[in-house]
């Protein structure tokens, strides 16, 4: 009798240690979103595209014997080979160099321009959702007056005010980043407030109150960490958002404008059917980099809203 109850304590006590075991080993909520992005094979592979594409424009012009400028009348227009690895334009000038520094100017585009419109919609999202009243009417109002004008003509006009007061090239790009992120802010904003309202309901919050936590407290160590997951997707999302925009202005020539280059107005060279035709080396390389790199962010942005998701 006694071998039977002590035989029964101690698969007792392993039960306890295997399950303390267990315990210990559970993962965070921010660590289970890293464990599903490791073993998630979309999102590595986006993961490195985009990597990769963000290393060649940062480092590539460094590597290349060609500079950005530099022109050869003698070998306009030429194919690929292997002095030009993707060909010369129209002035001789090293397709592969304007490509590389093209990235850089459309990536940081398009980061730049989310990055100020994530601060402007979150914040004023915070506080339509958290303080209410007439400073939640008055934003959402102009959201919803802003959001009823299509972007894309508005920003063709303002690239057009743009052109015709002669902006200098080297700010424009300055100016551009500050269009998108005017435009983009108010869709961030209607859904940081949703999700705010949504939290301000819960249990949590209410315990917070029940504690006699301060304000300031009860916002920014309760409420606001648990939109982050929500800004994250929606930021990646925007980025892909912002690259074709600025590739949509700078193809009409109302964008980033020569000499500076981007993918958009490189693909405005090939501005004729002779080019289009005849010479796709100065249109083809500037394409499949928006296109890979807008590909690689949405399906980064897809899988990143997976795996914070607690309810997928």
């Amino acid at each position: 009798m006694r071998s039977y109850f002590n035989g029964r304590r101690r698969r007792r006590q392993a039960e306890l240690e295997a399950l303390a075991g267990t315990l210990g080993r559970t993962r965070s909520p921010l660590g289970d979103a890293v464990w599903r992005l490791r073993h998630s094979r979309p999102a590595l592979l986006a993961l490195a595209v985009l990597g990769l594409m963000v290393l060649a424009c940062v480092f590539g012009p460094w590597l290349t014997p060609w500079q950005l400028d530099s022109t050869d009348a003698l070998l306009s227009n030429s194919a690929p080979s292997a002095r030009h690895w993707l060909g010369t334009d129209f002035l001789g000038r090293d397709i592969l160099t304007r490509l590389l520094v093209a990235g850089r100017i459309s990536l940081s585009v398009g980061f730049v321009s989310v990055l100020l419109s994530v601060l402007l919609g979150y914040t004023a999202g915070a506080l339509a959702g958290y303080l209410g009243g007439i400073v939640d009417a008055l934003i959402m109002r102009f959201a919803d007056l802003l959001m009823t004008i299509p972007s894309l003509p508005l920003l063709i006009i303002m690239g057009a005010v743009l052109s015709e007061l002669k902006v200098d090239p080297d700010y424009r790009i300055y100016m551009v980043m500050l269009m998108l992120s005017l435009l983009s802010w108010t869709s961030l904003a209607r859904i940081v407030r949703g999700q705010i309202l949504s939290l301000r309901e819960r249990d949590f919050m209410l315990a917070t109150e029940v504690l006699g936590l301060s304000t300031r407290r009860r916002l920014f160590r309760h409420l606001l960490p648990n939109t982050v997951p929500l800004l994250i997707v929606a930021a990646t999302m925007g980025v892909a958002g912002a690259i074709l925009n600025e590739s949509y202005l700078s193809y009409l020539g109302l964008g980033v404008v020569p000499p500076t280059p981007s993918w958009g107005n490189m693909m405005d060279t090939a501005n004729s059917f002779v080019d289009f035709q005849r010479r796709p080396w100065l249109w083809m390389p500037p394409g499949l980099a928006i296109f890979c790199t807008v590909i690689a962010i949405n399906v980064l942005g897809d899988c990143l809203r997976d795996a914070i998701d607690p309810k997928r």
